[in-house]
């Protein structure tokens, strides 16, 4: 399901915790928050596994929080700096996407650590991202007590151990893309195994730390910056690349460019027990901070060899073979009661988006976002594709197929073949195409109607005609459903194809006087319809 978060109350809510509280506990299918543009003033804890929160725009959809290490708690003790947080992870299978996050704290040498975002699930993906504050930033490890107390009574489904200082070996692993990141003590620190590609990490005037990782001793990875940018607004030299945390500390800084606010040090000792060694590395390093010469001579250089297995799929792969540098792609499904899909007090009927994920192999996810009564006009005018624009990424797929309410006479969704029909379904094509997702056109189901000699009757006029002549100038794949289900009715004949649509018999509980629809799909139909899409859609354009 997808749900629109807005603060002028034109969205399913206007605040982010409250859409991620009305989420069920365990729900099987991963739900996706559409959050509008604006400045989203609450602190946020994402405690729902299956999560996808999309931003409408990275620069001007906010969620932003004022706190602290030193605010006071109910004893009037300082609540430290893991009780900070403007956006708490507290679920696994979490995706965030184009949103800033920011604490709004201030220096830390007034406010101590004041932490924006504290990501502790497992297989947490940020992608185009902002997440701004001053001393860390950015904390990627497990929960503690104190934690789970303080978001109480919801309730988290991660790993939480009693203190992260000596951190004990941790499972969790993360994955951040082209985000931006600033603040400057320590401002990305922790125990998990975390692949940094393509981000930005930017130093506050004040300078400091980009990274203080504590990595257990038994965890052959920790942090991985592959192809990342350092910049600042610090004095040359005052942004070091990290100091340990803990004396196990692993840091790796793949083909990255620097620039001269960098320290030609690299990374800095903490303290005497905790000194920089070979775990703490860097390979390839580019911009104005090239020259090695001066680096810390115990960090390490490793050779082009063994910077071939720093990878994704062995520093955060795993057992389940986690690849979130390949996200899998989604299907999203745009069009009528034909696809739409249907609570039980309607079945038998069907919708043949309903049944589409079944049939994917897991190999993409389906988004069905077909609503009964919507023709190409009426879905455009509601806001609907431009929420799922939003949500499109590359890789994906945006299935169309309307008619059936483009054929109704009112002009509220009323299109005319030749003219409209086309303007409107070219919306879809362009919005998948500004997003690198492919647009599929799929002709409208057939009804299931006789002439008057008993033969299957042409119901939908020139709309498929229309939308075959539109995939042919605008060079997208069409699926002629339409065509394929006429020669199935041909062949198993009138009678036998009241099974793909939804004839029940009287007495059924849904349906206690009977129900002989022409149009709409039993499950069966559904099915078949399902199954001619998927194999279309899966085969290489």
């Amino acid at each position: 399901m997808i749900y629109v978060i807005a603060k002028d109350g034109s969205g399913d809510f206007d605040t982010i915790q409250s859409a991620i509280d009305a989420l069920p506990e365990e729900d099987s299918c991963p739900s996706t928050l559409v959050v509008r543009s604006g400045e989203y003033n609450e602190r946020v804890v994402l405690n729902k596994r299956g999560v996808r929160l999309v931003g409408e725009d990275q620069q001007r959809t906010v969620i932003t929080f004022s706190a602290c290490a030193k605010d006071a708690d109910s004893e009037g003790k300082p609540k430290g700096a893991f009780l900070s947080f403007t956006l708490l992870v507290a679920a696994n299978d979490v995706e965030i996407e184009n949103i800033t996050v920011r604490n709004d704290a201030g220096d830390g040498r007034v406010a101590g650590q004041a932490v924006a975002v504290y990501s502790a699930g497992d297989r947490v993906a940020f992608r185009d991202c902002r997440l701004i504050a001053h001393q860390d930033t950015l904390f990627c490890g497990p929960l503690m007590p104190k934690v789970l107390k303080e978001i109480a009574p919801r309730t988290a489904f991660v790993e939480c151990v009693e203190s992260v200082g000596d951190s004990p070996l941790t499972h969790s692993r993360q994955y951040f893309e082209n985000c931006y990141i600033q603040g400057d003590i320590d401002f990305i620190f922790g125990p998990y195994r975390c692949w940094f590609q393509g981000c930005e990490l930017f130093m506050n005037e004040r300078g400091g730390f980009y990274t203080a990782a504590n990595t257990p001793e038994a965890q052959p990875y920790g942090f991985v910056f592959s192809r990342c940018k350092l910049t600042g607004a610090c004095e040359s030299g005052m942004a070091y690349l990290g100091r340990p945390w803990r004396k196990f500390a692993r840091t790796h800084f793949s083909c990255c460019e620097m620039d001269e606010c960098v320290s030609p040090e690299g990374f800095s000792d903490w303290g005497e027990d905790k000194p920089v060694t070979e775990r703490l590395s860097e390979f390839s390093t580019m911009g104005a901070r090239r020259d090695m010469t001066q680096r810390n001579p115990c960090e390490g250089l490793p050779s082009t060899c063994e910077v071939s297995d720093i990878t994704p799929e062995n520093v955060i792969g795993g057992l389940d073979g986690w690849k979130p540098h390949l996200p899998k792609p989604t299907w999203y499904v745009c069009g009528d009661s034909i696809a739409a899909t249907y609570t039980k007090d309607k079945a038998p009927m069907t919708g043949w988006g309903q049944v589409l994920g079944l049939l994917t192999d897991n190999n993409a996810y389906v988004q069905n976002c077909a609503m009964c009564g919507r023709s190409s006009k009426s879905f455009v005018a509601e806001g609907r594709l431009s929420v799922i624009e939003i949500c499109l990424r590359k890789g994906d797929k945006l299935l169309i197929s309307f008619s059936h309410n483009d054929e109704k006479p009112d002009r509220g969704r009323h299109t005319e073949p030749g003219t409209t029909f086309e303007d409107y379904l070219s919306m879809y094509i362009d919005a998948a195409n500004r997003r690198g997702a492919e647009p599929v056109l799929i002709t409208p189901m057939p009804r299931r109607h006789v002439d008057q000699n008993g033969a299957h009757k042409h119901t939908h006029g020139d709309y498929p005609a229309a939308m075959k002549a539109l995939a042919a100038y605008r060079g997208v794949r069409l699926i002629d459903l339409e065509a394929v289900i006429e020669k199935e009715i041909a062949i198993v004949g009138i009678e036998a194809s009241k099974e793909m649509y939804c004839h029940v018999p009287k007495g059924h509980p849904n349906y206690p006087d009977g129900l002989e629809d022409n149009s709409h799909l039993s499950r069966t139909g559904a099915m078949k319809a399902a199954q001619l899409i998927c194999t279309s859609v899966s085969k290489q354009k």
